[in-house]
């Protein structure tokens, strides 16, 4: 795959860079597409868990009460290879497509997880991974898409953890969730993803192979305060 580009619609995960937030975010720029083999993702539930006291001498049995104050912390695992690829950067008038190897790529990817939230062309703060989806946040298939559809014919939408508007009727900003199980549309210049930070990126160099590098990232969903008075 040596000095391969490959079109945006091979790719179903990418990480983006906080610039795209300032209007540099035509099609695939300040994006990194990433060649992920594996997906893991985890819920960790937050609840205070106290117990009662007496409980146990009153009623020969002892007891606990939990609050459940609806904190949980949310990451994400990915494994999967680096290859030689196109990025696009733009942070002023002119925008620059160059070919990287997966060594390079390496290397922007652990120089950008190094930087902080005042880099606004160094801080990937956003990672968007593609899944197919039949139900939309009405609970309705999505047109021309329902059970008799192959999963690889399907629409393609955001993972996240929003809950659909039809569970949601009694929670306050429904109505903002619709965005997130609609199909995704490659020509938009805002697309959502989860917002967050990278806790881990780690990469193996194999003199074996001289075309890829192997990687492990782990992702942490967060609002992440990242206003840089600094950046005019």
């Amino acid at each position: 795959m040596s000095g391969a580009t490959f079109p945006s619609n091979n790719f179903r995960v990418f990480l983006e860079l906080q610039r795209r937030n300032d209007g540099y975010n035509m099609g695939q720029q300040n994006r990194i597409p990433l060649f992920v083999e594996s997906l893991n993702m985890s819920t960790t539930k937050t609840v205070m868990n106290v117990g009662i006291p007496f409980s146990g001498a009153v009623t020969g049995e002892s007891q606990r009460l939990a609050f459940d104050m609806g904190m949980a912390t949310k990451t994400v695992n990915l494994s999967g290879v680096l290859l030689e690829q196109t990025i696009v950067k733009k942070n002023s008038s002119t925008e620059k497509s160059r070919i990287l190897t997966a060594y390079e790529m390496a290397q922007l990817i652990h120089s950008y997880a190094d930087s902080s939230t005042f880099q606004d062309d160094q801080n990937l703060n956003k990672l968007i991974i593609l899944m197919p989806s039949r139900v939309d946040e009405d609970f309705e298939y999505h047109t021309a898409s329902d059970e008799t559809n192959d999963i690889e014919d399907l629409p393609l939408i955001p993972f996240s953890w929003k809950n659909r508007e039809y569970d949601n009727s009694f929670t306050a900003f429904t109505g903002k969730n619709k965005k997130w199980f609609t199909p995704y549309d490659n020509t938009a210049d805002v697309t959502v993803g989860m917002e967050g930070f990278i806790r881990s990126f780690t990469t193996d160099f194999m003199g074996t192979d001289m075309n890829s590098v192997g990687f492990t990232l782990d992702f942490e969903e967060a609002h992440v305060l990242n206003d840089n008075f600094l950046d005019g």
